[in-house]
């Protein structure tokens, strides 16, 4: 029902007239002067209101027609990809299809319906050269779906830049003629990211074709002096190096991250100081310095000199040193650390000269983490208490302001993991009473201890659960990712407390979590489900090959065992063929190692191998994730490892410059 004013009394002549009736009875003095019969006046209380239903009705309806036939004027032919159509040729062959043939469309035209991106199953298929995703048939018809590309791309942009994780890469989305490799790049690690939590037919092939396509284009890149050193192309090898760790299906892809990074370390030289010149430039050297440190720490590897020997230059140049001060002096602290732990592999430190170092950075860390707190409310958190929830350890969470606080606070906890780790075995190899022994041994673990508990309180706001509205962000891939190193470290420091038979039957046995006195392994349990649910949730499938890691052997970790927990089989027989390398004669070094018993050797073996013949202090060993037999030394150049001999068949080159 619908109000339609005050409507006019006068009678029916008048009206048509559209003259002013005098409303007289019987007859209006118009009507008599004109000698017309007057037909009365109506009653104006029934007319306010009237039933417009019907009329509302045909309305409707001419509307839909119209819609129904310029929907189908503007709807390109939709042109299926068969069941049998999974390798990349035929799927190539059909985006290189004559576009002469399909009427084109501009996506600017049409709507796009979003509901479309909610449904549980989509297929890729393909509109002249576009692939687009698009649901099985039905009785609906719909405008337009969207395309795969810009699927891919919105999902990146929305997971790697929201809430300032990122933000610089917005600057690139807003140019027109963005690098191609670059955009490649963004397509594979969207769809990638997209597709590890949303099923999506087609989908692993489309990005595997993106990464394959941006590796031939990166390669033809960086054989152009001009090309070679832009931001472009160090952005799109660091983003082909988070493709692998999105995908992360087999041991290939950790060594091509691993390649990935050696070719980002050239790039970053090869550019030098006067990448420092734009905000865009520092902020990808800071970046890409972090992942470098991270590799160099866990291969003990000698960092680059020009890490550290630039910093003076882009402090000058930085006028946003305030903000960045803390990370880049923590950054020093871990170059530092990198310097030792290179020194102990290459067997050119003394022990004791190496716990001098290692207990120097320690009080740097001490310290820093004092400074720090006092740097300002960026750079502080608040403790809340969130009782009940399966997305926090011991109802106790660190609430920060934002990025990148909570990751630069748990890479501080990661590290003096480590050095203390690296205290502890140093403090092995001097004479000390049983005291004093089993004082430091105390005081290193409670140290790990807490910076485990630590660890545990940071990492919900890493992975986007938000304690009250605003404080942490839906989209947390980049803090995700930024994650998962500190939950490995926190959970050998949890593994180490259980010990090697209670962890055993925990995996076999989760629920025994229960007994008494198994806050460890409810710790252990936690944080193994932090990593699934970042492989699950957020679509990082490199934190299923790290919680496999602690899940499946923690004899690997041979300096987290008690003392009387015998070396693993596979380990012993590695050790006695060091051994035997290094002394030239096998047969009698095993004689002596069974002397000895447990596979252990004389002491003056023992001085001749090096810290990772002796075992790697920090029980971190990369056969964790790839095997024992993996030599990782080989890397070679950043593209020595084809990325899959079915899709690229193109030949790629191993030298860099």
């Amino acid at each position: 029902m619908v109000y339609r004013g005050k409507p006019s009394a006068g009678c029916d002549n008048c009206r048509k007239a559209k003259k002013r009736c005098t409303l007289e009875q019987p007859s209006c003095s118009r009507c008599v002067k004109l000698k017309k019969e007057c037909a009365g006046y109506r009653d104006t209380s029934v007319l306010q209101i009237h039933d417009e239903s019907e009329s509302v009705r045909r309305k409707a309806t001419k509307t839909k027609s119209r819609s129904a036939i310029a929907s189908a004027a503007l709807t390109p032919p939709a042109i299926a990809i068969e069941n049998s159509c999974t390798s990349l040729p035929d799927l190539i062959a059909m985006m290189e299809m004559d576009l002469s043939t399909i009427p084109l469309v501009s996506m600017s035209d049409v709507p796009i319906d979003e509901s479309d991106l909610d449904c549980d199953e989509l297929e890729l298929q393909t509109s002249g050269n576009t692939l687009a995703l698009l649901k099985p048939a039905s009785a609906i018809p719909y405008q337009m779906k969207p395309v795969a590309d810009d699927v891919a791309t919105t999902h990146f942009f929305n997971s790697f830049t929201n809430n300032g994780h990122w933000d610089f890469l917005r600057v690139f989305q807003r140019k027109s003629n963005l690098d191609p490799c670059l955009n490649l790049a963004i397509r594979a690690c969207g769809m990638a990211a997209l597709t590890n939590i949303e099923y999506i037919s087609k989908g692993p092939e489309y990005a595997r074709s993106m990464y394959v396509e941006a590796l031939g284009l990166l390669n033809a890149a960086l054989r152009d002096p001009k090309r070679s050193t832009t931001d472009e192309s160090l952005l799109a090898v660091t983003m082909l190096g988070y493709y692998e760790n999105l995908v992360c299906d087999s041991r290939e892809n950790i060594l091509s991250w691993k390649a990935h990074i050696s070719g980002a370390t050239s790039l970053l030289h090869l550019r030098g100081t006067s990448q420092f010149s734009s905000l865009v430039g520092r902020t990808l050297f800071r970046e890409t310095r972090a992942q470098i440190l991270i590799h160099c720490i866990w291969d003990d590897l000698q960092p680059p000199s020009f890490l550290w020997d630039w910093q003076a230059e882009l402090e000058r140049q930085s006028p946003e040193m305030t903000i960045a001060r803390p990370a880049d002096t923590l950054t020093s602290i871990c170059f530092e650390f990198a310097m030792v732990r290179a020194k102990i592999e290459q067997n050119i430190i003394s022990n004791a000269d190496a716990l001098a170092e290692c207990n120097d950075i320690d009080r740097k860390m001490l310290q820093w983490s004092m400074d720090t707190s006092e740097a300002g409310e960026r750079w502080q958190w608040n403790e809340v208490e969130v009782p009940d929830s399966p997305d926090v350890w011991n109802g106790l969470v660190h609430s920060f302001a934002g990025p990148p606080a909570p990751a630069i606070w748990n890479t501080f906890r990661s590290i003096r993991i480590l050095v203390t780790r690296s205290q502890e075995w140093l403090c092995k190899r001097f004479e000390f009473s049983p005291a004093d022994r089993e004082e430091q041994t105390s005081y290193f673990r409670k140290v790990r201890r807490q910076m485990t508990d630590e660890i545990c309180a940071g990492i919900p706001c890493q992975l986007g659960h938000r304690i009250s509205p605003g404080q942490t962000s839906s989209s947390a891939l980049m803090s995700a990712y930024a994650s998962i190193w500190p939950l490995f470290f926190a959970g050998t420091c949890a593994l180490e407390r259980i010990g090697q038979t209670r962890w055993e039957s925990f995996t076999d046995r989760p629920d025994s979590v229960t007994h008494p006195g198994s806050a460890a392994s409810a710790q252990a349990a936690w944080l193994l489900s932090r990593l699934d649910y970042i492989a699950d949730h957020i679509g990082l499938r490199w934190a299923s090959g790290i919680a496999a890691a602690l899940r499946g052997d923690f004899t690997m970790h041979t300096d987290l065992h008690p003392e009387d927990i015998e070396a693993p089989a596979w380990l012993r027989r590695r050790r006695e063929g060091e051994i035997a390398r290094a002394m030239g004669d096998k047969g009698l070094l095993e004689a002596e190692a069974r002397r000895e018993g447990n596979g252990r050797a004389s002491q003056e073996v023992e001085r001749r191998l090096s810290k990772r013949d002796r075992l790697d202090h920090a029980g971190l060993l990369f056969e964790d994730l790839l095997d024992s037999q993996v030599q990782t030394a080989e890397l070679g150049g950043m593209w020595s490892l084809q990325p899959d001999a079915e899709l690229c068949e193109q030949s790629v080159s191993e030298d860099w410059m």
